[in-house]
């Protein structure tokens, strides 16, 4: 019997270096994810490197992220089956997108193309007015456009922050903000990594009914798919430890 790991990546198995241990030399890291060009982008620390090779032993990494097919293909992690693009994407064990899941997704998404775009097209006026340097994406897979992506090019998380204020009124009543440090993203009502979740996991129960389910991941928007599962792990002085053990200390 072995364990299901159901797990984040970004800044939970690895991190952009600017967020890694300062007490970790750069030589003892492990890069992990890589840039379009080949460059390295993630980087684990020796304790991150020896917790991923536990779970390659003992446990299916299935890698549940907000990260597009492509971005998930420039991760040098080796897993089974996973959850793309905050819940949009599903891929089987053999590395298609489920044609199920993306019907309900298609059905789901096309009422609310037209004021994703308009959000998308009102948050880069937004930044110009402010003079943000501001990188933004719709992050789009099978030909749908699903969520917004914002980072600051220099990574000045209190001007994103500012920007994502300003927009917030224009958000629509039951989209997600995301918000954690340099990364954000504005996230329809029907996205969600739980959503897609809660779809994969009766499937991974009937072909391993007795093995447990652990949820791994860092962030705010983590916690619902986390709650799903039988055990959940998050990394310490993350955004969801802060949120949730720091109350208690």
């Amino acid at each position: 019997m072995r364990v299901i790991a159901l797990v984040d990546l970004d800044d939970t198995l690895f991190q952009s270096l600017r967020k890694c241990p300062p007490d970790v030399p750069a030589d003892a890291l492990t890069a992990l994810g890589f840039g379009r060009d080949g460059a390295p982008l993630g980087y684990a620390s020796p304790r991150q490197r020896h917790f991923l090779d536990w779970l390659a032993q003992s446990a299916l990494v299935i890698p549940v992220t907000a990260r597009s097919r492509d971005g998930l293909s420039r991760v040098r992690i080796e897993f089974t089956m996973a959850v793309c693009a905050h819940g949009g994407l599903i891929l089987g064990s053999d590395g298609a997108p489920d044609p199920d899941w993306c019907a309900h997704i298609a059905r789901e998404a096309a009422p609310l193309a037209p004021a994703l775009n308009a959000l998308f097209e009102a948050t880069v006026a937004a930044a110009a007015d402010q003079g943000i340097a501001l990188r933004a994406r719709l992050v789009s897979e099978e030909n749908m456009d699903l969520y917004i992506l914002l980072k600051h090019e220099t990574a000045d998380e209190a001007a994103l922050g500012a920007l994502l204020d300003r927009i917030e009124p224009l958000v629509p009543p039951g989209w997600t903000i995301h918000r954690n440090g340099n990364n954000a993203a504005l996230i329809p009502p029907f996205l969600g990594k739980a959503r897609a979740v809660a779809a994969l996991l009766p499937r991974l129960r009937a072909l391993h009914p007795d093995s447990p389910v652990i949820g791994i991941g860092d962030s705010l928007t983590d916690a619902p798919f986390m709650t799903q599962c039988d055990y959940a792990i998050m990394p310490a002085g993350s955004q969801l430890a802060e949120a949730t053990l720091g109350r208690l200390v």
